[in-house]
């Protein structure tokens, strides 16, 4: 799954999102970031167009069920080309809820 992938998938949950960190007054979020190409295995030979990548993505909002933060998770999941892990947490001087979404793409 290239970069080029990957984005197009998350601006299709949520079309706003940013690439990198960013931050924001507004009452929600989000952008992504890769981490770190992971290895081909099983593969006898490289080809450039085979990429794979950890990454990843980050909503923040002050909404409890936040129904964006739902439709990232749902888009992640139904992709076979990806693992996602969901996990939330909460900043009491700010209000916001951290929505963590830890992935690899294929």
């Amino acid at each position: 799954m290239t970069l080029s992938e990957i984005k197009a998938l998350l601006v299709t949950a949520d079309p706003g999102i940013k690439h990198y960190f960013s931050m924001s007054d507004a009452e929600a979020y989000s952008y992504w970031e890769e981490t770190r190409r992971l290895p081909f295995i099983g593969s006898d030979r490289y080809d450039p167009a085979d990429q794979a990548w950890r990454f990843y993505v980050h909503r923040y909002t002050k909404t409890e069920g936040d129904a964006i933060a739902q439709t990232i998770f749902n888009t992640l999941e139904a992709d076979p080309r990806t693992a996602v892990s969901w996990t939330t947490d909460f900043d009491k001087s700010s209000g916001y809820i951290h929505h963590i979404f830890e992935c690899e793409g294929y």
